[in-house]
């Protein structure tokens, strides 16, 4: 929100989505293959030797599948990226509780109550197989609006951590140069009160690596 954060401190967060430093791919391979089961080469024809993309929970490559010859995003989740984050939730929630004894600090507050929200919905976006049961409902959702494309997700190539889904050719919205930027973002508007006060289910997570201008 740039009424909220300067310029400087926007582009800096905005490197989360996708310019994070990435990890081994060998590493990410052999998460392939544990989760799914079965060898890198045998799932994909091809697949690129390093990620086109990182972003804070996981990794992203570009892959072809040997079943039907789609060509498909990959994501692969970091690894002791749940070990992690729940050694903080827990650390952060002791300060809490520690808190609570400066009814100061808790009196229009209370950090554990918030915390507790907060690690509930951050463990669901670390199983991809929700993310992928999402995708599914959201594009059956979406097809009330034809000019929203919403990627083709893979139930059975997908695990907690590898997630498979449609790759899209595309441009961020946020870089676009494009005579019809505008009209996009208005589309993006009625696409956000459908989900809001039609479906009552949404994407609550816009940021400009979600956001795309497709070639067509």
């Amino acid at each position: 929100r740039p009424d909220v954060l300067s310029p400087r401190s926007m582009v800096e967060l905005q490197k989360l989505c996708d310019k994070v430093p990435s990890y081994d791919s060998a590493i990410a391979f052999a998460t392939i293959e544990l989760e799914l089961g079965k060898k890198v080469e045998d799932i994909f024809s091809e697949i690129t030797p390093e990620p086109v993309a990182a972003a804070s929970l996981g990794q992203v490559y570009k892959a072809t599948l040997r079943s039907t010859g789609e060509t498909v995003a990959v994501k692969v989740q970091r690894p002791q990226v749940l070990e992690t984050v729940s050694l903080d939730l827990y650390l952060a929630r002791e300060l809490g509780l520690f808190a609570r004894n400066f009814p100061a600090l808790v009196e229009r507050l209370d950090a554990v109550d918030l915390l507790d929200e907060f690690a509930y919905r951050f463990y669901q976006e670390l199983d991809y197989n929700l993310e992928c049961e999402n995708g599914i409902r959201i594009a059956e959702d979406m097809r009330v609006l034809p000019m929203v494309v919403i990627p083709k997700n893979y139930p059975e190539y997908t695990s907690r951590r590898v997630h498979v889904a449609e790759w899209i050719e595309g441009e961020k919205l946020s870089q676009s140069t494009a005579n019809d930027v505008g009209a996009l973002v208005n589309l993006g508007v009625i696409t956000y009160l459908t989900q809001l006060l039609d479906k009552g289910f949404f994407h609550a997570d816009p940021h400009p690596g979600n956001m795309m201008r497709t070639t067509d």
